[in-house]
């Protein structure tokens, strides 16, 4: 447990950049007053002040505004039904820029832009008197890769991401802000550039290897990329970085999970993390919505008819193993198989959320490698690594033909991803974006593409009079 305890008081390294967090961007609900706060000047002074204002970065991926919106997301695609904080809005694709869930999560995503912007100019200052060269060079890498995937968060939840011609994308924040500023948002293809660009680097500078998957590595960043180029419909770029992770994966130790549940009960610390959010215990929990979450209808059919069983909703019998394992056979605080751990209790694994893990890469893969190359054959034996362990028939994926193996590429990794990192719904849009689905037959309350991506929160509109909405 020494690699617990060394983090157990990493929430107390936010004092030092809390201060210096606050985006303006979003007007008063980023308005953080704390009661203590250091000088930005004496913010990182030595490679151990460093390593706390980093660890700091890492923190905010635990911010309720990202962990509290999860079921919501999920009921934008319907996968999943059942109570949350205003889940009406979500249930129905009708999200308001009054709803305050999507003005918390905005902001969290913003924050992570601005400490990150932080302590990448702290050391770049040199204020890290002593710290190792190397060492910096990776803590800046690290740097790129959360202001990275937080820009990515942003574009894909209030941009929109699936076209590059679009002048709808985000603010861009590259430096950090203490003043208020009125900044015009960038177009989908200028933010494109800016994540790419910063997970480049991000692939050049981070550790090679690192001994704990909830800490970013050169691996970690080209998953992203993959990820990213998948959106950017960068079909064959994505298909060949897919490949080339899962070619040299084990060598840096991420391994999938020979049992689909123990993803969730090893929670940060599992082999297929690529990034989650270090959780251990009482202090080091994040807060989740996720208990009494039912599956959706769409889903339910999907989970049945993959092992063409009728379903018993009470034994799981009938339905696909990863439905079972996250809705039927259920057990903990949560009754969630996802989410099984206490978070209440000290000194246990605590639950996370998985931002990234192996599993994806291989669904990454499969989608593109038929998209780019029409790589039938590659595709089937990256969905065989999924589907074996979800137990499927060793000859299962050679009986889907050609031309239903995109669509049962996108239904597994439904099954797969439900509950984790919002890839339902955002799969939803891309496949109807490509001409691939008919989305209302899906969510029948997606009555126009005005509904595809949430609102700008009316608050951030409120402190930013350059802040153009989105088509409502």
């Amino acid at each position: 447990m020494k690699v617990m305890k060394k983090f157990k008081y990493i929430i107390y390294s936010l004092l030092g950049v809390l201060g210096l967090a606050s985006c303006d961007l979003t007007g008063n609900i980023n308005d953080i007053k704390p009661e203590y706060v250091l000088d930005e000047s004496t913010l990182i002074r030595d490679g151990k002040s460093a390593e706390l204002a980093l660890r700091g970065v890492y923190q905010q991926w635990r911010d309720k505004g990202l962990t509290l919106i999860l079921p919501n997301m999920c009921f934008l695609s319907g996968s999943i039904t059942g109570g949350g904080i205003e889940e009406t809005p979500f249930i129905n694709n009708d999200v308001r820029p009054e709803t305050n869930n999507i003005a918390a999560y905005y902001v969290s995503l913003y924050r992570i832009v601005n400490y990150a912007n932080t302590v990448m100019e702290q050391l770049e200052a040199g204020k890290a008197v002593g710290l190792d060269s190397l060492r910096r060079v990776e803590m800046m890498g690290e740097c790129k890769f959360h202001r990275a995937m937080a820009n990515f968060f942003l574009l894909r939840a209030y941009g929109q991401f699936y076209d590059e011609t679009s002048l709808y994308g985000i603010v861009l924040v590259k430096k950090h802000m203490q003043e208020t500023k009125a900044v015009p948002r960038s177009s989908v293809a200028d933010v494109y550039k800016l994540i790419n660009e910063d997970l480049d680097d991000a692939i050049e500078m981070a550790p090679e290897y690192v001994q704990n998957h909830y800490s970013v590595s050169r691996v970690t960043a080209k998953a992203l990329k993959a990820k990213v180029l998948l959106y950017q419909k960068e079909y064959k770029k994505a298909a060949d970085l897919a490949s080339e992770i899962l070619e040299e994966a084990g060598e840096f130790s991420y391994v999938m999970e020979i049992n689909y549940a123990d993803i969730y009960k090893n929670g940060c610390f599992s082999s297929e993390v690529l990034f989650a959010p270090y959780t251990f215990g009482l202090i080091e929990r994040l807060t989740l919505n996720v208990n009494g979450i039912s599956p959706g209808v769409y889903l339910r059919k999907v989970a049945d008819d993959f092992v063409a069983g009728k379903g018993d909703m009470w034994t799981g019998e009938g339905f696909d193993s990863r439905y079972v394992a996250t809705f039927i056979k259920t057990s903990g605080p949560n009754n969630n198989g996802k989410y099984p751990n206490n978070d209440y209790v000290d000194n246990t694994i605590s639950n996370t959320c998985f931002y990234l893990r192996l599993g994806e890469v291989y669904l990454i893969h499969a989608e593109a490698a038929i998209r780019g190359y029409q790589d039938y054959a590659g595709a089937r034996t990256s969905l065989k690594a999924i589907t074996d362990r979800a137990g499927y028939d060793e000859n299962y994926v050679n009986t889907i033909s050609d031309g239903d193996l995109l669509e049962t590429v996108r239904k597994h990794k439904l099954i797969e991803l439900v509950e984790e990192n919002y890839e339902d719904w955002f799969d939803l849009v891309r496949y109807y974006k490509e001409g691939d689905l008919n989305i209302t037959d899906v969510k029948p309350t997606v009555t126009s593409d005005t509904k595809l991506i949430l609102p700008i929160p009316q608050t951030a509109l409120a402190g930013n009079n350059l802040l153009e909405q989105n088509p409502l």
